[in-house]
């Protein structure tokens, strides 16, 4: 029986994956071998969280957007500002739309489903319930994201390198909307485990991911560049090009959601354009930015927007040398995407969905002061950038 072939642009996979590859009837196994250091890792980093997000309610000024949705948790409460507050709305009373208003259809679903379904089980649709099951929600779903990263990034590239990518992900800079009340957790889990399941030739488990990230966050329907990919290079039966079709049925049935309950499924587009955003060339946003007075933080012009863009673009183009190819067309389309929206506000936020930008990261980090370096300058901006958010000021 012939040997597994490495894909082009990586190193030999690893002695555990040649392994599963080489006993396809044990191929639906996950690697479950770094659980505990996982675990370990998000609790820590997640009580440090909480502990900047205590300090800093009592030490910095409150925003003039600072969020109190749950007056008797401040623990709690801490974890809802700006986009949360559209999140949890969608769960309790529903989407809705008004012309030239900040309209929730903006937002994808499946967060805010999970969330009534959550506290409709515990018997109480209510902004304080809703808030609970979203905090547990986000928390466990970056839980499942950081096992898919992990065993994506063992079968390919190796156990110390996965073990970076684990910890720089939680000490990213902008770490703390995957605890907060976001979809930025569940989209990754649900990316993470689309991509995994493809390099397994697992296609409609592949499939399925895709379509939940597809109802989760907008990048969703660009997991369909990566699958595509690996149907190509693995050359499976064609009943699985059927994977492909699931992912934009999740994009799909969120705009036949909102045309079944508001008339009208272009919402999402038409709230977007309230919110700034719509299609515009990169360099004419670019142009923009060199006309402006530029900004630290702002939703138009900011320094701090620009250089994670300008870091991104630098990391998409060198994926292209260190990761699979597939890797980095995900990447690189999720960077073009964002590129052509417009106006570049949240993309420090955005980063955190182009998930193979901080595993590229994570091969880099092989050098010891890279790692260390990129370590110490990531905490220090996930300690600042939290505690900015966390008083209600805007990041991203």
């Amino acid at each position: 029986m012939a040997q597994p072939q490495a894909p082009r642009g990586t190193r030999d996979p690893s002695p555990v994956a040649r392994a599963a590859l080489a006993r396809p009837e044990r191929r639906i196994a996950l690697d479950l071998s770094d659980w505990r250091f996982i675990l370990l890792a998000l609790v820590a980093t997640r009580l440090g969280l909480v502990a900047v997000g205590l300090v800093a309610m009592q030490v910095m000024p409150r925003g003039a957007s600072y969020l109190d949705l749950v007056p008797r948790l401040p623990w709690l409460s801490m974890w809802l500002q700006w986009d949360a507050e559209h999140y949890a709305e969608i769960a309790v009373p529903g989407y809705s739309y008004g012309p030239n208003a900040y309209s929730n259809t903006a937002f994808f679903p499946l967060f805010p489903w999970i969330l009534r379904l959550g506290a409709s089980m515990l018997g109480r649709v209510d902004t304080e319930t809703v808030a609970l099951v979203g905090f547990i929600v986000a928390n466990l779903a970056l839980f499942v994201a950081l096992l898919y990263l992990a065993a994506l990034v063992r079968l390919d590239l190796g156990a110390s390198v996965a073990r970076r990518a684990v910890l720089y992900v939680l000490v990213f800079p902008t770490t703390v909307f995957l605890s907060a009340v976001y979809a930025e957790a569940l989209f990754l889990a649900t990316a993470t485990g689309s991509l995994y399941h493809a390099r397994r030739g697992e296609w409609y488990r592949a499939g399925i991911c895709g379509a939940l990230a597809a109802l989760a966050r907008p990048f969703g329907i660009l997991l369909m560049v990566p699958l595509a990919i690996e149907l190509l290079r693995q050359r499976p039966p064609r009943r699985a090009a059927f994977a492909l079709v699931l992912v934009p049925a999740g994009t799909a049935a969120f705009f036949g959601y909102l045309w079944w309950q508001l008339g009208d499924p272009w919402l999402y587009v038409r709230a977007n354009l309230t919110w700034g955003r719509g299609f515009a060339w990169p360099w004419e946003t670019l142009l923009e930015f060199a006309r402006q007075p530029l900004v630290v933080f702002g939703w138009y012009h900011s320094v701090v927007d620009l250089a994670f863009m300008v870091t991104m673009t630098t990391l998409a183009v060198l994926a292209w040398r260190r990761l699979p190819a597939s890797y980095a067309a995900f990447a690189s389309v999720g960077l073009l995407f964002t590129l052509s929206t417009k106006v570049w506000i949240s993309t420090p936020r955005h980063a955190l969905a182009l998930f193979p930008l901080t595993i590229l990261l994570a091969v880099y980090g092989e050098r010891r002061w890279f790692h260390w370096a990129w370590l110490l300058l990531s905490t220090i901006l996930a300690i600042g950038f939290a505690a900015r958010w966390f008083s209600g000021n805007w990041l991203a």
